[in-house]
């Protein structure tokens, strides 16, 4: 366990706690009188954010992006991290499983510096640089749509652009889903009436978040609809083609197929002029099927 203590004003510190044992957390909710439920969520790398208030100890679970490229990412765990937040007015316990980069701008550039003067200050600034985490993955991924989109639009169409569509979808969707539940706690965070200003940055960017997220979703779903509908117009010309081809041949597989039965009494088939007359009958019929499909433009 790494723990660094930094004093957000008198009397006052931010606890941060990076990789804590089960002993460690035990000792440490003892020591700060934390309800051991809230401590069991608290030690659950899984957990979804939430908020609790137990014990006059305000508890939230926040989750940011983190994606690891060597997943797949197909659950919440594959791109977020968990970050669990225990506060009161005398003290503030962050808990990580690593080094969090933003933890420590925000220990160097508010809280050394007296812009974040108490626990809750403090608490709306992390949930802020949680929130803008999920900024720059939500641009990569619009770009990636664009990208698609410029290959889809020209017809260059092939298999593995539905899955990559599918995978955009899937993160964005993921990404949707936690920014909805850390709704929760941003509801729960009030500070005090002369930095209002803080939590309404910190609403504004989670409106942003989300916006950004809706818009990547409802664009993924239209390429992909669209992805679709070009794909069954390939199938659909294909499906004409042989068609067209079918119908040209099935008044002359039918002539053919009289003339195939052998019968012994076939007069026409003793003359001279029966082959030749069957041939231009044949190419007669070809070309009142062509001069109609051209009528009907068909073709």
């Amino acid at each position: 366990m790494a723990t660094k203590e930094q004093s957000i004003c008198e009397g006052i510190n931010w606890i941060s706690i990076t990789d804590p044992s089960k002993a460690e957390m035990e000792a440490l909710s003892t020591e700060y009188g934390l309800n051991q439920h809230i401590v069991k969520d608290c030690m659950e790398p899984e957990h979804l954010p939430k908020y609790e208030f137990v014990d006059d100890v305000h508890f939230l679970i926040l989750r940011f992006y983190a994606r690891d490229a060597g997943k797949r990412n197909t659950t919440i765990q594959d791109i977020t991290n968990k970050i669990a937040i225990f506060f009161t007015d005398r003290f503030l316990i962050s808990i990580h499983k690593s080094e969090i980069s933003f933890v420590k701008v925000i220990r160097e550039k508010f809280v050394s510096t007296g812009r974040c003067s108490t626990p809750i200050d403090v608490v709306a600034r992390i949930i802020w640089n949680t929130l803008e985490t999920y900024e720059d993955p939500a641009n990569r991924l619009a770009e990636q749509i664009d990208f698609y989109e410029n290959q889809i639009i020209r017809l260059q169409t092939h298999q593995d652009q539905l899955e990559a569509l599918y995978l955009i979808k899937r993160e964005a969707s993921l990404s949707n889903k936690v920014l909805l539940l850390l709704r929760e706690p941003i509801n729960h965070v009030h500070p005090q009436e002369e930095n209002q200003s803080a939590i309404q940055d910190v609403r504004d960017q989670h409106l942003k978040m989300l916006t950004l997220y809706n818009q990547v979703l409802e664009d993924v779903n239209n390429l992909m609809n669209m992805y679709m509908s070009f794909t069954a117009q390939k199938t659909n010309d294909v499906v004409k083609v042989l068609t067209i081809f079918s119908v040209f041949f099935m008044p002359l597989t039918f002539i053919v197929g009289i003339y195939g039965m052998n019968f012994d009494f076939m007069p026409e088939l003793n003359k001279k002029w029966g082959y030749p007359a069957v041939l231009v009958i044949m190419i007669i019929i070809t070309a009142i099927i062509y001069f109609w499909f051209k009528r009907k433009k068909w073709l």
